[in-house]
């Protein structure tokens, strides 16, 4: 789609008719990753001009919402138990742990420091040498090159009080989990613009060859989310299970490789735990034992007794299980000023998205 192409009022309707006249008969499922398209369809109601047998639901990509309630503990120890200064983008802070969540934690005195870079955290290292500072460092193959970054730059100036906690998650393997569960039939998927400029479209290959389903690359925008629909649609009626680019103007095929490089110098493929989907084969990334010394779970014994909040469905709801109406606790007990789960604290969460416009 080309930018001038936004300038078109009547380009949104003429996606709309050309989805419903490629829409092949029988009843399909179509999953959008990305935390931010769920926002997007939601906001303009994009269901609701879609063809009646074809249902858009949400996945599990929101970064925020899929960070285990283990790492919130973990985070909160670091500050209280441990002493550390710690240093997190603000999205995490009033996310429920087990206790607490780390605006409560700071408020009980820990040292808990909003920033906008995690280089910010590098240099308040610096600053202080004799404190101990973490930088939590969350989210998929998007985020993770700005989060790592920092670890190579401490390694070059010889800091030794500064670590990253790091919950680092793939988008492919946790696709593949999806597709493997036995409670969800998922036809086709839009697959989030911003992992995808980091990976490249070719990870997502085996998954459209080992279940034969299609996929397109989509954006944030109202349009570009009707433009990667209507590419899963036309696969859903000729038969074909391919990865489709949906938004070239923003991802190239290959990707970002300087990014790649990066992540490959200091990351490794490792199991890891989403919540809502437990502990999943290589679904993560672990700090490489050449960066080990900038490894807070390597660098501090941190002990958490976790457990999620009774009757909060965000697990389900992430997997795409179940509607944030579903749950018991939605815009009742759980809401955007009072969140029991982070799909609500989230500004990508399902829940906040469906409390916000629905």
């Amino acid at each position: 789609m080309r930018l001038e192409d936004y300038r078109n009022p009547g380009l949104a309707r003429n996606l709309v008719d050309a989805i419903q006249k490629a829409m092949p008969a029988g009843n399909f499922t179509v999953m959008e990753v990305c935390g931010g398209q769920t926002h997007t369809i939601y906001k303009y109601r994009l269901r609701e001009l879609l063809p009646k047998n074809l249902r858009l639901i949400s996945g599990p990509g929101c970064p925020v919402c899929v960070t285990p309630i283990s790492y919130i503990d973990k985070a909160v120890s670091l500050a209280l138990d441990h002493g550390c200064t710690v240093y997190t983008f603000g999205d995490l802070m009033r996310v429920p742990g087990t206790e607490m969540s780390l605006e409560r934690a700071a408020a009980e005195g820990g040292d808990i420091r909003a920033v906008y870079s995690p280089l910010q955290a590098v240099e308040a290292a610096a600053a202080e040498p004799g404190r101990q500072a973490v930088f939590l460092g969350i989210g998929f193959e998007t985020t993770m090159p700005p989060v790592i970054l920092p670890i190579v730059q401490a390694q070059k100036v010889g800091l030794t009080n500064f670590s990253v906690l790091l919950s680092g998650k793939r988008v492919p393997p946790v696709l593949d989990a999806v597709l493997q569960s036995p409670k969800l039939e998922v036809n086709g998927f839009i697959t989030p613009g911003h992992v995808t400029a980091v990976i490249g479209t070719k990870p997502y290959e085996p998954l459209c060859a080992k279940y034969h389903v299609p996929m397109a690359v989509g954006g944030f925008e109202p349009l570009d989310l009707l433009a990667a629909t209507l590419e899963v649609v036309k696969q859903f009626a000729a038969g074909t299970h391919e990865n489709v680019n949906a938004y070239r103007r923003a991802v190239p095929d290959a990707g970002n490789p300087k990014a790649q490089a990066l992540m490959e110098q200091v990351l490794e493929v490792a199991d890891d735990e989403l919540r809502g989907l437990g502990v999943l084969p290589e679904a993560g990334f672990a700090i490489r034992e050449t960066f080990a010394v900038f490894d807070a779970n390597k660098k501090f014994e941190i002990k958490t007794d976790s457990r999620e909040p009774q009757g909060c469905a965000c697990g389900e709801i992430l997997c795409g299980i179940k509607e944030p109406e579903d749950c018991p606790l939605f815009g009742k007990v759980c809401t955007p000023d009072s969140p029991v789960g982070s799909c609500m604290v989230s500004a990508e969460g399902a829940c906040s998205a469906a409390y916000l416009y629905s």
